[in-house]
């Protein structure tokens, strides 16, 4: 049952602040009596994510709050305090994200589960998107939450919500050497050869294995990999998904034939695509060689696709 009015805002849904859901944040609340709320930096799922001022060393950090119903059976605590804790040498790992602190945290929803990371400059969407970030005050003043005639209101949702406050375009003209990139966002992580659990992963980078309901195993992110270095490169999605008025089967099937489309017709005519979509600038081998660098990650039977050893070796990575 709906109990507030619609907010056409891009924010988390209103309605999942309830028992088991979201915690109702507001800027200057005080988390684990060390983190003050000064902004919002993005929601997903199964989460909302802030900045916040860590009071005891004088520093901003991101805070992850968890959903109450997904808290106490969450892996993403075990598996980032495996990954910190881990003496492996690999040079990945200084491109994991780090954990700073976790507790939890007693709301009107139940208990959550609270993550503190560093601060990040941006994002992958951020990165992919143009526009300028709103203020509090602007977000506050649009997105009031309203109860509806009838319902008793209590302290499980926020008086208002905001969108996100994430600065856009601040890497526009950055150097790429002086880039750091790490992995994070660690929830829907699955752990080596645990197919039982379902894939998270959103359907616009969905491998076709996924999208028909067949087995699956680690290739399904090299699949992933390929869409999310393309939108990097052309600041659009590789298979732009319409989901407004779609149900689930609708949407899979629009997936289907843009696959067919502009994986299904042959490299020559994905090398076209791709560089029909990059600047002038870009370089004519450079254009060819990332072709066939998302080529060798998109290929639409799991077996056919590259290992991460050979993606690290190949010549669009290796200069």
């Amino acid at each position: 049952m709906r109990r507030f009015e619609r907010i056409n805002n891009v924010v988390e849904s209103v309605e999942d602040y309830r028992i088991g859901g979201y915690h109702p944040v507001h800027l200057g609340d005080l988390f684990h009596q060390r983190y003050e709320i000064i902004g919002k930096l993005a929601f997903g799922q199964f989460s909302t994510v802030w900045l916040a001022r860590d009071q005891r060393l004088q520093r901003d950090v991101t805070l992850k709050i968890l959903k109450s119903a997904v808290s106490e059976d969450s892996q993403e605590l075990s598996i980032l305090n495996e990954l910190s804790h881990s003496i492996t040498p690999h040079a990945g790992k200084e491109h994991v994200i780090s954990l700073l602190d976790h507790f939890e945290h007693e709301g009107p929803n139940g208990l959550h589960l609270c993550l503190v990371f560093p601060i990040m400059m941006s994002d992958g969407e951020a990165m992919t998107i143009r526009g300028k970030a709103r203020n509090a005050s602007f977000v506050r003043a649009f997105s009031p939450v309203r109860w509806l005639p009838g319902i008793t209101a209590d302290s499980s949702a926020p008086r208002y919500l905001m969108t996100s406050q994430r600065p856009r375009g601040m890497l526009d003209d950055a150097s790429f050497s002086s880039l750091v990139v790490k992995i994070g966002d660690l929830g829907g992580a699955i752990r080596t050869n645990d197919y039982r659990s379902r894939p998270v992963t959103p359907l616009g980078l969905g491998a076709p294995e996924i999208i028909e309901g067949h087995s699956w195993d680690s290739k399904i992110d090299i699949w992933a990999l390929g869409c999310l270095i393309f939108q990097l490169a052309t600041n659009e999605a590789l298979f732009p998904l319409m989901s407004f008025g779609c149900v689930a089967e609708e949407m899979r099937e629009d997936l289907r034939a843009l696959i067919q489309h502009i994986m299904g017709r042959g490299y020559e005519n994905f090398a076209i695509h791709v560089g029909e979509r990059l600047p002038s600038d870009f370089g004519s081998k450079d254009i060819e060689d990332l072709a066939s660098f998302l080529a060798s990650m998109l290929q639409q039977s799991p077996g056919r696709r590259s290992s991460t050893r050979a993606l690290l070796e190949d010549q669009f990575l290796v200069c």
